[in-house]
């Protein structure tokens, strides 16, 4: 997960490769997975050498903000769906069933 400062730069890094990949697409008449193995992913190299993973698609790095997620459960470690999440969506830590 990254924090919304490194979040902001990778985003800014997708867009701009989003946007490259248009443009040469349209350019050269590629296909999408032409033009995405043709062009460099800026946005993934950032990603990478942030947090040691690396991403499955450009379009993953919109959905690796940590303040979007809630806490962390104290059950299975796993972070809430959102910050107002009442119960852990993994384990269902929280939940009581009545």
């Amino acid at each position: 997960m990254l924090t919304d400062e490194e979040h902001a730069d990778v985003v800014r890094d997708a867009h701009d490769t989003i946007d490259e990949v248009m443009a040469y697409r349209a350019k050269t008449g590629a296909s999408l997975e032409e033009a995405r193995k043709a062009l460099p992913d800026p946005s993934a190299d950032r990603y990478f050498k942030l947090t040691g993973f690396k991403l499955w698609t450009l379009y993953d790095v919109f959905y690796v903000r940590r303040s979007d997620y809630g806490p962390d459960c104290q059950a299975c470690g796993k972070p809430y769906r959102t910050p107002r999440a009442k119960f852990c969506a993994e384990c269902g830590n929280g939940l009581s069933l009545k």
